[in-house]
């Protein structure tokens, strides 16, 4: 019997926000970015500081993604931590992990237009499957990589463990997001 081995969860979906309330946390969250981000990289925030703490505007916000991610995961959050990412023209994020059981990204707002099938993968978020650093070969039902494209209002669920970079982003205005890390109890 064919079995898929080591499955591993996503969730992609939109989370609902209406354009003024998106358009309040663009705002916020560029202006927590100038403030917590000197260097002006995606990765470069200076404070580990949630976001929920240094801007009581978005606890409703952790409050959904806590409520997502439990609906569909069937767990229960013990805690979720959030940071805004603001991606201008040129932007990248490199390639990392997270050390937290589950983590999330919310697109607040993004312009980047991605072609993969033209090998345009603008902007897009990449998670790579934990058996790709180690094999060469690829059955024809395998993926190695998934592409997540930056949409506003897209919210991605994921275990932190995924090895995960966002590839540049090339768009007039700024890609703004909130990523998270959520412990489960």
């Amino acid at each position: 019997m064919l079995q898929s081995l080591f499955a591993v969860p996503i969730l992609v979906t939109d989370l609902g926000l209406t354009v003024p309330v998106r358009l309040a946390l663009r705002e916020r969250a560029l202006t927590a970015y100038r403030v917590n981000n000197l260097n002006a990289k995606p990765w470069s925030r200076a404070t580990r500081e949630s976001l929920a703490v240094q801007a009581p505007e978005f606890q409703s916000l952790f409050a959904s993604v806590a409520r997502v991610a439990e609906g569909s995961f069937g767990i229960q959050v013990a805690s979720i931590t959030g940071r805004e990412l603001v991606q201008f023209d040129g932007d990248f994020v490199p390639p990392h992990v997270e050390s937290s059981a589950l983590s999330a990204i919310y697109w607040i707002d993004a312009a980047a237009l991605p072609d993969h099938a033209k090998g345009d993968h603008n902007g897009s978020l990449v998670l790579q499957s934990p058996v790709g650093p180690f094999g060469t070969k690829v059955l024809p039902m395998e993926e190695r990589v998934r592409f997540v494209d930056p949409k506003p209002d897209r919210l991605l669920i994921f275990p932190s463990h995924l090895v995960h970079f966002g590839h540049v982003y090339r768009a007039a205005t700024p890609s703004v997001e909130v990523h998270f890390e959520m412990e489960i109890a």
